[in-house]
């Protein structure tokens, strides 16, 4: 019956076109003449979704009025061109044999794969397309559609809103189909606040037994991505081989290089995918590097929200990945250890809420050089929002001991994040009987700050010298201002003690050299039994190791047997790093040998 009806009709348009706007130039018509031919329903058999209602042409007063009560389209079933068989026009192409008169449509409604538009809406026929205009809510959309081998072509402007809701530009799309070839879009927009850029999807479909997929060469790019104090280039989110637009998918997305703040990052890539009914929530992991990657779930629903839960990565290998885009400390690399990451994101795309971030470092081991600091624990919590990343708490770090040639233990330190960057609140350790602590200071790829030394025992100092004949005892204090660039310097240091003594006895041989030579038999008797009152050593070593020793000591010495004040000057200047490097080969020596002589295996 509806074929029936279609015929009828396109005899009555056929007829009606003799009365065409050209026509009627030619023939003048009486504006008294009124015509009107309707069409109650006309479907496509082979497309159910298309159909149009309430069709009426009308010639009033010499002009051809058209009206639709209902007009739904599917572009990717239609049929146009002239060639399809019997029983199979639809209502598109049934318009295209229309006059060139506009037509108004009380309700458009626009099959595409996954997605459906309505409204009211104005249909304009040209020779070779047909213009649509729909009145929406959220603003005015133009469509202009091609019959093309049996397809269509198509391109537009939709408001973004039309899409979703947070999308408040304009998109320009273009497009087609033919059948037995997969469904292309090209779609161009800006992407939704807190986000800025520019993307563009090209999108290709295939239809098949169980629905619409996407090909693999289908992509979502964006040249550069802004979000708070971040930036990414070149994004791209590609399909992970054929998705289905129903069932699971698998998506990949990567981008090349970035910058936070002043900071220059790497690219990275991000694997997503989603399981089950619920296209807005599924799980992702992030490709730092090989054998590098953590996973989280994501959840769309208002807003994007992230969950990476602990998990554990080498702290070598974040170590070297950290070090093929940032400047680290020369020299200073983890030999071992594990680093505990996790990250809780409520909304990402809401700059007013918080992400929070946690790193754990477990039995680690860092060396700078050949130092080693041994069973190294760190815990740090941050909070990254609209003030910037700043630090939540305490964070912590701590090593049993720090391995440099003389005993440094118990190192702990307290560190936060200001102005953008790592800071090292405060640090103390034990060295010598004494104490050692750090000033404040930024954790910078070049540290420089002061190393502060309190009741440092002066005997257990003169024991790792090693110093045949030499002892003594006092208390020293001091400060060593330090810089680490292309090595560890220390500038301008001071040292002092009060109340102390210090004791040559010098072997055999120099105490008979000194009888024949007065100045240093006077200088060996001066050390025999120096009383110092103050003791004052300046002290400064170059990033080689080179180190000049500057002391001035005032006290009481023997002269002639009797204890006379006196004042010592004395120089000293020697390699410290290699004396540092020989006093570990003695002490490793002293812990390896014992094993070897019992034929033992290290």
């Amino acid at each position: 019956m509806n074929c029936l009806k279609a015929k009828i009709v396109r005899r009555l348009l056929l007829c009606m076109g003799l009365l065409s706007p050209a026509v009627t130039q030619a023939l003048p018509l009486p504006e008294w003449l009124h015509v009107q031919a309707t069409l109650t329903r006309a479907q496509v058999p082979a497309c159910p979704k298309e159909q149009a209602e309430g069709l009426a042409l009308t010639l009033n007063e010499g002009r051809i009025e058209g009206r639709l009560e209902r007009l739904s389209l599917d572009l990717s079933c239609s049929r146009s061109g002239g060639g399809t068989a019997e029983g199979e026009g639809d209502a598109l192409s049934l318009l295209l044999t229309l006059p060139a008169i506009d037509f108004h449509v009380d309700r458009l409604t626009l099959h595409l794969p996954k997605a459906v538009v309505t409204g009211a809406a104005e249909l304009r026929h040209n020779e070779q397309y047909l213009e649509i205009v729909w009145h929406t809510n959220a603003g005015e959309a133009r469509m202009e559609l091609r019959p093309e081998q049996h397809g269509w072509r198509w391109q537009g402007e939709l408001p973004g809103a039309l899409i979703a809701p947070s999308l408040h530009h304009p998109l320009t799309l273009d497009g087609g189909w033919q059948p037995g070839k997969p469904l292309r879009l090209l779609a161009e927009g800006e992407l939704p606040a807190p986000l800025t850029g520019a993307w563009q999807l090209q999108l290709a479909a295939v239809q098949g037994e169980h629905g619409w997929q996407l090909q693999p060469d289908s992509r979502l790019k964006v040249a550069r991505l802004r979000w708070k104090q971040l930036e990414l280039n070149r994004l791209e989110l590609t399909p992970v081989g054929d998705v289905m637009l129903e069932g699971p998918w698998r998506a990949r997305l990567s981008w090349q290089q970035g910058r936070w703040q002043q900071q220059a990052l790497p690219g990275a890539a991000l694997l997503l995918s989603g399981a089950g009914s619920d296209r807005r929530q599924g799980a992702v992991a992030l490709e730092l590097d090989r054998g590098l990657q953590l996973k989280g779930d994501w959840h769309y629903d208002r807003g994007l929200a992230l969950t990476v839960p602990p998990q554990s990565l080498p702290a070598t290998g974040v170590w070297q990945w950290l070090g093929g885009w940032l400047a680290l400390p020369v020299g200073l690399a983890p030999e071992a250890g594990k680093l505990l990451l996790s990250l809780q994101a409520t909304n990402l795309l809401d700059a007013g809420r918080p992400i929070a971030f946690e790193a754990e470092l477990e039995e680690g081991r860092l060396s700078y050089r050949d130092m080693r600091a041994e069973q190294v624990a760190a815990s740090f919590k941050l909070r990254w929002d609209k003030r910037g990343l700043r630090s939540v708490g305490l964070q912590a770090l701590s090593a049993e001991r720090f391995e440099v040639g003389v005993p440094i233990t118990d190192i702990h330190a307290a560190l936060n994040w200001r102005a953008g960057k790592p800071w090292l609140s405060g640090l103390t350790a034990k060295a010598f009987g004494g104490r050692l602590a750090l000033a404040p200071m930024a954790l910078t790829a070049t540290p420089y700050g002061e190393v502060h030394l309190s009741d440092i025992s002066l005997e257990q100092v003169l024991g790792y010298a090693s110093v045949s004949g030499l002892t003594g005892n006092g208390r020293l204090h001091g400060r060593l201002p330090f810089s680490f660039e292309q090595g560890f310097s220390v500038t301008a240091g001071k040292a002092y003690s009060d109340n102390g003594w210090i004791s040559y006895q010098a072997g055999e041989s120099l105490l008979a050299t000194g009888k024949s030579n007065l100045s240093l038999g006077l200088t060996l008797g001066l050390l025999s039994d120096l009383r110092y009152q103050r003791l004052e050593a300046d002290i400064s070593m170059a990033a080689s190791g080179e180190t000049i020793i500057d002391s001035h000591l005032r006290g009481l010495a023997p002269v002639m047997g009797k204890m006379h004040p006196v004042n010592f000057n004395y120089r000293h200047q020697e390699n410290l790093l290699q004396l540092l490097a020989s006093l570990r080969f003695a002490q490793e020596l002293s812990e390896r040998l014992p094993a070897r002589l019992q034929g033992e295996s290290e």
